[in-house]
């Protein structure tokens, strides 16, 4: 039998989840996957653990802790990667927050007024903090979506086994206020949509590197989805509003990219993760029909040349004062 290791940060709820249960679903007596849910809270992936076993008792289901906020977090979450006998198959870098403040109710009332079908596709509706720095002295946000993942895949770079993938969770990533100077986006109060920007732009200068031990990177987009996001704003009404408004978007207006649950958002990720021929130029969006059976469609990835090699360029100099080179 053939075990294939998959480590998925952020494996505990949402789509991390949702990409375990998917791959897990694909054991058999000639392939087994090996998950490993590497996630903050412990607890949370103790009982995300409990909840897989159950569905499939046979499965292999390990956690690590790993706060993509804090360097020693990924540090210690390598270290811990690296004991694994035989190398990672698939790396989903899956882990990410956003840092709502509030209902932005101005972003609302204009989103709605303006461009109602889009402004659901967007986060206008919610107000993000500024200035958050982690005790690393990045900002809080790129840190834990973009560096924390940078850095580890940096660590586990030789431990990936020829023909392995690192597969990103991107999003509907937009260029809103980003900057060079400040790429950390620690000014403005779009720190979300600026980190998957970023991601897009990483994806292809990350994949040429790794191409040189036989790993691929790649992107994948869930979708717009229900996710716990709005549950930390403790507003169970814009919850049910947001999930009813997703369904008739989708049921009614056939927009395939509201894939509205865990579930279906997954299978863009755990296509680009499996799928022979799998291109970074391409982004592999999560997408649904009216009655919710999930699909994937591929569209060129959208990427700056300059802008990545800045970047980048900026992701190792951050790597090498961490390691002290």
């Amino acid at each position: 039998m053939s075990i294939r290791l998959a480590v998925i940060t952020g494996g505990n709820s949402g789509i991390g989840l949702a990409i375990a249960r998917r791959l897990l679903s694909l054991n058999s007596d000639e392939l087994q996957f090996r998950v490993v849910l590497a996630c903050r809270n412990q607890a949370k992936g103790a009982l995300a653990r409990h909840q897989l076993l159950s569905a499939y008792p046979d499965a292999l289901v390990d956690l690590v802790e790993l706060d993509t906020s804090s360097v020693a977090s990924v540090e210690r979450a390598a270290a811990a990667l690296l004991s694994y006998n035989g190398g990672i198959d698939l790396l989903f870098c899956n882990a990410g927050a956003m840092a709502i403040e509030a209902l932005d109710i101005g972003g609302i009332v204009n989103g709605l007024l303006s461009h109602p079908i889009a402004f659901f596709e967007s986060s206008e509706a919610l107000r993000q903090q500024r200035g958050l720095v982690t005790a690393d002295g990045m900002g809080e946000t790129f840190q834990t979506n973009v560096f924390g993942h940078y850095l580890l895949i940096n660590r586990l770079t030789l431990a990936m086994r020829e023909g392995g993938r690192v597969i990103w969770t991107g999003s509907a990533a937009s260029q809103l206020q980003f900057t060079h100077d400040d790429y950390q986006h620690i000014k403005g109060d779009k720190a979300y949509e600026s980190s998957k920007y970023i991601v897009d732009q990483i994806a292809i200068p990350l994949d040429q590197r790794l191409k040189e031990r036989g790993v691929r990177c790649l992107v994948a987009e869930p979708g717009n989805v229900c996710t716990n996001f709005l549950a930390g704003l403790d507003v169970p009404l814009f919850q049910y509003l947001v999930l009813g408004v997703f369904y008739f978007i989708r049921f009614v207006l056939g927009i395939a990219r509201f894939t509205i649950n865990a579930d279906t958002a997954a299978v863009g990720c755990c296509f680009a993760a499996l799928a022979e021929g799998a291109d970074s130029r391409i982004k592999y969006h999560s997408h649904a029909t009216r009655t919710g059976k999930p699909f994937v469609a591929q569209y060129p990835l959208s990427h700056n040349k300059d802008t990545s090699a800045f970047l980048v360029g900026k992701l190792d100099e951050l790597v090498e004062q961490i390691s002290g080179e």
